[in-house]
C-alpha cells in the first residue's frame, strides 16, 4: 500500500544522488534597456532538484568537501522570441535551507546564459549545502517580485535507499513518514 502511495511522487535516481523530479513551469516577462516589461514572456521550467556528492563544471569533476554536498536545480528555458536572449538563470532562484533564516543565490551557474531564437536552452543552477540537510525551501521569481515557494523534501528518499529493515521497523517508519507528508500539507 505505502508504494501504491508513492506512484507518482518524486523518484529515486541511484544511491550516491537523491533527485525530485518537479516540471513546474513560470512565465517571466521580458524586459527592455529600460527594465520595463514587454509582451513578450520566456518560460522557465525548475525540471528536477538533485542532492549529489560531485558534479561537472567546465569539462572537470568536482567533488564536494568532506561534510556538503551539492543541491543541483536543473532547468528548461524556452525563448518564444525571433532573437536570442541572454539572462542570468540566478537571479530567478533563491534557496532557504531547513534551520535557517538566510536566502541563498546560487553559487553554481552557467551564467549569462544565451537562449537561441524560438529554441529551448537546458542548463543548472547549484547551492553546496551541509551533507545532513535534507530539506530546503526553494523561492523562484524575478528580484524585485512576487516570488513562488517549492518546499524539496529528501528525507523520504534516504529512508527508501536504505538497505532492507525487519517489517516492524519498516512498518513504524511506514506511518511516521505518511504521518510527516500529511502533517506537511
Amino acid at each position: 500500500q505505502f508504494r501504491k502511495y508513492l506512484a507518482g511522487r518524486p523518484q529515486v535516481s541511484g544511491t550516491a544522488s537523491q533527485s525530485i523530479e518537479l516540471n513546474r513551469e513560470f512565465s517571466f516577462p521580458l524586459r527592455d534597456d529600460q527594465g520595463l516589461p514587454t509582451n513578450a514572456q520566456i518560460k522557465y521550467t525548475i525540471t528536477k532538484a538533485e542532492l549529489t556528492p560531485s558534479i561537472v563544471i567546465k569539462g572537470q569533476k568536482a567533488t564536494a568537501v568532506s561534510g556538503r554536498t551539492f543541491l543541483i536545480i536543473s532547468l528548461k528555458l524556452e525563448n518564444p522570441t525571433s532573437s536570442s536572449l541572454t539572462i542570468k538563470t540566478r537571479d530567478f532562484v533563491r534557496l532557504l535551507p531547513q534551520g535557517s533564516t538566510d536566502r541563498l543565490a546560487p553559487d553554481i551557474h552557467n551564467d549569462p546564459t544565451e537562449i537561441q531564437a524560438i529554441s529551448t536552452k537546458l542548463t543548472r543552477v547549484g547551492f553546496p549545502v551541509d551533507v545532513s540537510i535534507k530539506n530546503f525551501l526553494l523561492y523562484i521569481g524575478e528580484i524585485n517580485g512576487q516570488k513562488q515557494e517549492i518546499p524539496l523534501d529528501f528525507t523520504w528518499i534516504q529512508w527508501i535507499t536504505q538497505p532492507e529493515e525487519s517489517v516492524e521497523t519498516s512498518s513504524k517508519k511506514s506511518i511516521h513518514l505518511y504521518s510527516n507528508l500529511i502533517g506537511a500539507r
